[in-house]
């Protein structure tokens, strides 16, 4: 199976798999795979994708975006002293 990026939703259930993203002409096309179902092309037009940009320009998007080294580095830390 092929590895994409996953989507929970509260209470860790995947949502949605995102497998990839291709431009066709003036659109955005996500490959994914909705509630674990079934495989289709979702298509982002241009005015989505700034609807899109908008709430990715959000102050909760940016912090979480600057603060992923230190998530990922908590993550590790806390694997190896489960480890030993």
């Amino acid at each position: 199976m092929e590895d994409g990026m996953n989507i929970v939703n509260e209470v860790g259930d995947i949502a949605v798999v995102v497998y990839s993203f291709r431009r066709e002409g003036d659109k955005l096309v996500m490959d994914g795979k909705a509630l674990g179902t079934m495989r289709m092309d979702m298509i982002v037009t241009a005015e989505e994708a700034l609807k899109g940009l908008k709430i990715a320009l959000s102050w909760q998007a940016v912090s979480f975006v600057l603060l992923l080294p230190c998530f990922w580095l908590r993550n590790w830390v806390g694997r190896i002293f489960k480890k030993g």
